[in-house]
């Protein structure tokens, strides 16, 4: 060794901004996790828009037939599914109470376009509307921008803004290289099943 000390990695990163743009409304509302936060621990852009945050739920994306599906849909059922898929992640959140102006200007939009002509392929709709349930809030909100008038996205930024991290309030951020392995087993406990032996 060079003469460099062993925790050299350690002291030369410098504090990560917590109360970026992208962590508003953490942890359902939030942009997805910062690259540079997962890969270095990290980042150095103060108005980053993507979220500095811990994220312990897995990313989920749309494959390609349900990108697809969403693609050739008319714009009132995609505002239906998106209405849906927001409901169903509100209550998992428990932000309901705080969603209802946006909620209502939601439906009012819904209400505001015409009834689909085709029928619709129920199974594929339900497997679509299956996936967007599982999506963070935020990607529902991406996925459909296209058909999303801006006073409606804008009442989710408002949103998102209303439940915005404090500075002042010690937030936990730690990388993967900062965190031990009985830490992070200490996160995730296994539920060992009863044994019972039998004679």
């Amino acid at each position: 060794m060079s003469g460099t000390p062993k925790n050299f990695a350690m002291q030369s990163l410098p504090s990560p901004p917590l109360c970026n743009p992208g962590s508003s409304g953490h942890p359902f509302l939030c942009a997805r996790r910062c690259v540079y936060v997962m890969k270095r621990g990290w980042c150095h852009v103060q108005s980053c828009k993507y979220c500095h945050l811990d994220h312990y739920l897995p990313v989920v994306k749309l494959n390609k037939r349900q990108r697809h599906l969403l693609q050739r849909l008319d714009r009132k059922s995609k505002i239906d599914l998106l209405l849906a898929a927001f409901r169903r992640g509100l209550q998992r959140a428990g932000l309901t109470d705080q969603a209802g102006s946006f909620i209502y200007l939601l439906e009012d939009v819904a209400s505001m376009q015409p009834e689909p002509e085709a029928p619709l392929n129920k199974r594929r709709i339900d497997d679509l509307l299956k996936a967007l349930k599982r999506m963070t809030l935020n990607d529902n909100i991406t996925a459909f921008e296209d058909v999303l008038p801006e006073q409606v996205i804008q009442s989710f930024q408002d949103l998102r803004r209303s439940l915005a991290p404090t500075c002042d309030a010690p937030m936990t951020m730690s990388s993967k290289a900062e965190r031990s392995l009985k830490e992070a087993l200490e996160e995730f406990p296994l539920q060992a099943p009863a044994l019972t032996w039998l004679l």
